[in-house]
């Protein structure tokens, strides 16, 4: 590893995982997942958009501890609970964008994902509502993957990031014309194939790798993490084979051979179908997921010529225990 990263003894977690946070796509079924938002949640949203028309404030500086919302904040602690002990994902079903008009929407899908930790920067230069769409110009290879139409690999946000986010939630405004499938998998069901079959490549995955310095990272941010690390209450994996590959390509480094066979063993793994869950999302579903222990991907899709038609989401990164700034 070139000597730029430090070869430590980590704490390897040493016990298979079971279910539910060890799960197998196949095994799921919408009821295990799906949340539905109850009529009294509704209510408490409907009056802090009639609030917001009487006296407005951006977006950014509501707060849930401002407004009523108890009901609402009964539904995240349950949330909370099925993406920690869980599954480690839910689909809160829905919003009613038919009636609500885009930023009611957004004001209150701000304060419900509040309810679960505070939103923080999704880049160093501070952007703290990402729009995940594509706006029909040109794009390469260094173009951050959410702002185009191309599949998304299998990967945690900010895999290659300082601090990265504890969860993630995605509020889907509008579908692509075709395609743009969303797939999840789990961590913990990984590590216990690694554990299992594969101990001496699962040494491997406790140590450090470079990733690729993607553009809306700060310019000295630090390159090397390991792809499994045992925190306080569980797992944390940092993967995205892609920035992995990218990385050691552009710096011209080279990955050890077990390194290599990991990263692309662990990648067959968690896009295999008799281990990940497709779905497709729709208007006006939240989709919430533990980002220590869920990994999530997305097939290409077509978009509309129109703009206003095109595939749209609203992504927040959620994380509590430090400042709200992209570096933590």
């Amino acid at each position: 590893m070139q000597g730029e990263a430090k070869l430590t003894d980590p704490t390897i977690l040493k016990d298979l995982v079971p279910a539910p946070r060890a799960w197998h796509g196949p095994d799921l079924v919408e009821d295990d997942f799906k949340v539905v938002l109850p009529a009294e949640c509704v209510a408490e949203l409907e009056a802090i958009i009639a609030e917001q028309k009487q006296a407005p404030v951006p977006t950014l500086v509501l707060q849930p501890e401002h407004f009523q919302m108890d009901a609402c904040r009964r539904l995240l602690a349950g949330v909370r609970d099925r993406l920690d002990s869980g599954l480690g994902f839910v689909i809160l079903d829905r919003l009613p964008l038919e009636r609500w008009r885009k930023q009611d929407v957004i004001d209150v899908y701000w304060l419900l994902a509040s309810l679960l930790e505070v939103p923080v920067a999704q880049e160093w230069k501070g952007t703290m509502i990402y729009d995940v769409r594509w706006d029909g110009q040109g794009y390469g290879a260094d173009t951050r993957a959410a702002l185009t139409p191309e599949g998304l690999d299998m990967h945690n946000d900010s895999s290659m990031g300082e601090a990265p986010a504890n969860y993630i939630s995605l509020l889907c405004l509008k579908t692509a014309k075709f395609g743009g499938m969303s797939s999840l998998a789990s961590a913990y069901a990984a590590h216990n194939y690694f554990l299992s079959e594969q101990p001496q490549l699962l040494q491997r995955l406790y140590q450090p790798f470079y990733r690729d310095k993607q553009e809306y990272q700060a310019p000295d941010a630090n390159n090397w993490y390991p792809i499994f690390a045992a925190e306080t209450g569980g797992l944390r994996i940092r993967f995205n084979q892609r920035v992995i590959r990218r990385g050691y390509q552009k710096t011209n480094r080279v990955l050890d051979q077990e390194g290599a066979a990991a990263v692309e063993l662990l990648n067959n793994f968690l896009t295999d179908p008799a281990h990940r869950h497709d779905f497709w999302i729709e208007p006006g579903q939240v989709q919430i997921l533990n980002n220590r222990s869920i990994v999530h991907g997305r097939t290409p899709y077509e978009d509309f010529t129109e703009p206003e038609q095109r595939r749209h989401l609203v992504r927040l990164w959620l994380r509590a225990g430090d400042r709200r700034q992209f570096r933590g």
